[in-house]
């Protein structure tokens, strides 16, 4: 009686390990944007004598229906939780603060060198202006 007791006790261990292995494998519904981790990309705003620039809007347009916002804390770094496999050669950054040029900068660039520089010889932004694209950036999510 014991050993069958032991002997349905081992086997009822065996199928659950083999039911979570199921689980855990990949189906061929599955796209590799699925597994790819999300990855932490951070940057810095300067500018003029390569001051930090607090309050810089920042804004990730993925494609035309999707962007992601950021706004530069006191040392000018901004940071996005991203998803790469999810970004595309046409995804932009977009740099907004008043006294400064806008300034779009595409996604590889960023992804090499995380700094960018600003510079105030141009159509600078009114603060108006920046006003309403740090209103607008709002809209835009969070994380991708």
């Amino acid at each position: 009686m014991r050993v069958l007791l032991l002997l349905s006790f081992v086997l009822s261990l065996l199928v659950s390990c083999k039911s979570q292995q199921k689980g855990d494998a990949l189906t061929e519904n599955e796209g590799i944007e699925e597994i790819t981790e999300d990855e932490l990309l951070t940057g810095k705003v300067l500018g003029n004598r390569k001051k930090k620039i607090q309050y810089v809007a920042v804004k990730l347009v993925v494609d035309e229906n999707t962007c992601m916002k950021a706004y530069t804390d006191e040392d000018g770094l901004y940071d996005f939780l991203v998803n790469p496999s999810k970004l595309n050669e046409n995804s932009y950054f977009e740099f907004v603060y008043k006294g400064y040029v806008k300034k779009q900068v595409p996604y590889s660039e960023i992804a090499k060198n995380g700094t960018v520089r600003l510079s105030t010889k141009g159509d600078v932004v009114t603060t108006t202006d920046y006003r309403l694209f740090y209103e607008a950036v709002r809209s835009c999510k969070d994380e991708l």
